[in-house]
C-alpha cells in the first residue's frame, strides 16, 4: 500500500518544520536565549510558529493516512490535503506578525487549518461507521 498523498504531505510539512526550527534556533543563539524568548518579540513569534506547526501537525497527517488508507476519493483528499499545508504554511506566516491583532495570514490559516481538520475528521468518521449504520 502506497500512501502518496500522506508521504507528500509529511514530507512538506517536515521542511516546513525544520525551517521554522532552524530560524529559532537562529534567534536564540543571536540573543543567548536558551530557555525562554529572552523578552524578544521576534523570538517569541518564532517559537510559537515552530509550535504551533507542531501541535497540529500530528493530527492532519493521521486523518490524511487513515483516510488514505481507506480507499477514499484520491483527487479529493489530495486538494484537502494541500489545503492543510497551504493553511499551516499561512498561519505560520501569519505569526511573524508584530504584536497586534491577527494578519489574514493568520486568520486565514488557524480557520482553514480547522475547516479541514473538521472535514478530515467527519470524512473519516462518515467512512468507518457508515457501514455499521447501513
Amino acid at each position: 500500500m502506497h500512501l502518496i498523498i500522506t508521504a507528500l504531505t509529511a514530507s512538506a510539512l517536515a521542511i516546513l518544520l525544520v525551517g521554522l526550527a532552524l530560524n529559532t534556533i537562529r534567534l536564540r543563539m543571536k540573543y543567548r536565549a536558551a530557555f525562554g524568548d529572552g523578552g524578544h518579540q521576534d523570538l517569541t513569534s518564532s517559537i510559537r510558529a515552530h509550535g504551533n506547526l507542531a501541535e497540529y501537525m500530528p493530527i492532519g497527517i493521521t486523518l490524511i493516512a487513515m483516510l488514505e488508507a481507506s480507499g477514499v476519493d484520491f483527487r479529493i483528499l489530495a486538494s484537502l490535503a494541500g489545503g492543510f499545508v497551504v493553511c499551516r504554511t499561512l498561519n505560520a506566516i501569519g505569526l511573524f506578525n508584530p504584536p497586534g491583532p491577527p494578519g489574514p495570514a493568520r486568520s486565514i490559516g488557524i480557520v482553514g487549518t480547522l475547516l479541514i481538520l473538521l472535514g478530515l475528521a467527519g470524512w473519516l468518521l462518515a467512512v468507518v461507521l457508515g457501514p455499521m449504520l447501513g
